[in-house]
Parts: structure tokens; sequence; C-alpha cells
């Protein structure tokens, strides 16, 4: 586990005022560039970093981040650490940042208590938007998931044809 201070960029702006940020996935370049994105934000400290699912329980836990960015597809899975950590620290918003675009994983992971999902191509600018929308108490799902989601919650349920009579 990398526990990692962002000290960049943040002259001027109390520590009391930047928002505490976490960054889990388990491929250290995609992690310590959005360590390095956010770290380089005013508004914004990265308080650690980390790569499996205990990890991120564990930083949760510890350094009590504002936002806790996560992945999906991590060693121990990022579903049911979303779920440890909705259960044992509800007050941390959490943001599924993550490849998949399966709508299962978006409603699982929603269900576990997510407050945001986005896919790894957002930009920097779009991906600290919704960070501070986030801690500020709104939900985001990146749009054409959501789109996605929507349309599959409002088919018809598929019902089982009868069965034919002998």
């Amino acid at each position: 586990m990398t526990n990692a201070s962002a000290t960049a960029n943040t002259a001027g702006t109390p520590a009391a005022e930047r928002l505490r940020v976490a960054v889990i996935d388990d491929h250290p370049l995609f992690r310590e560039g959005v360590a390095a994105t956010l770290g380089a934000d005013r508004s914004m400290e990265v308080v650690g970093q980390g790569a499996t699912a205990d990890e991120a329980i564990q930083i949760a836990q510890d350094l009590l981040p504002d936002v806790l960015l996560l992945d999906i597809s991590l060693p121990g899975g990022g579903i049911e650490a979303m779920r440890e950590i909705a259960r044992l620290c509800p007050y941390i918003k959490v943001v599924i940042l993550t490849a998949s675009e399966n709508e299962k994983h978006v409603s699982d992971a929603l269900e576990a208590g997510a407050r945001g999902y986005v896919l790894k191509g957002v930009g920097a600018q779009e991906l600290m938007r919704t960070i501070h929308a986030v801690h500020q108490g709104e939900s985001y799902v990146t749009p054409q998931l959501a789109a996605r989601l929507l349309t599959m919650m409002k088919a018809p349920p598929q019902h089982a044809p009868p069965a034919e009579a002998d």
C-alpha cells in the first residue's frame, strides 16, 4: 500500500478546505497518474493509494478520505470492497473509476453504495468536477451508461413462453 500526500500546487489553500481523496487501482501507472493529476489541483489532497480490495478497506478506515476512487477489477473484488467500505465507513463517498461498461457492474456498484460511476476514458477536468459534485451530495453515472441503464430498467420483463399442453 502506498500512502501519498500531495503537496504540489496547494499553496494558499488551507488543508481543511481541500478534499481528501484516495485512489485505489491495481495498475500502478494509471493510479499514480490519477493521483498526480488530482494532487496538482489546489482543491484536492491525495491522502492514500492502494491496489487491492483489502488495501481499499484499510485506507478507508485509517485515512478517512472524503472521496475514494475505486476500480471494480481489483484483486479481492472492487464491488466487495465497496460493500465493506459502505458498511464500515458510510460517510465516505465512493466513485467507481473503471473500464467496465457492463450494466450489471453499474447497478451492482450503485446498489453497494457507490455515489458515482465513471469510465477510465474520462478527462481530468471532468473527473475533478465529478469528485466535487459527489462530495457535495450529488450522484453521477457516465451519461452513456446512465442512458443504457435506464433503458434496461424500463424494458418489459422477459416472460417464459407458456408451456404447451400435451
